[in-house]
């Protein structure tokens, strides 16, 4: 058996990410860690209530979730509620 590869995952959850969390947590050569939450397409916090939603959907409460930066290091924040919702 080979041993599965320890995976912490940035995110900025919204459709795409969402499904990247799901591949993760249905790869047997993964153990997702931990998930950490940035603002993207959506403000950090949403992103955070997206990701434990997406994880508590598929019975993976044991991820650890953590808020990560709220706004960008360089420019300003700009999300995409007309692709992502307005949360």
């Amino acid at each position: 058996m080979t041993p599965r590869i320890p995976l912490i995952l940035d995110v900025d959850t919204g459709i795409d990410d969402s499904l990247a969390l799901l591949y993760a947590c249905a790869s047997p050569e993964v153990e997702l860690v931990a998930v950490t939450c940035v603002a993207g397409n959506v403000d950090a916090r949403q992103v955070a209530t997206n990701t434990l939603a997406v994880l508590e959907l598929i019975r993976r409460t044991d991820v650890e979730v953590a808020l990560g930066r709220e706004t960008p290091l360089v420019r300003p924040l700009r999300t995409t509620p007309e692709t992502h919702g307005p949360r």
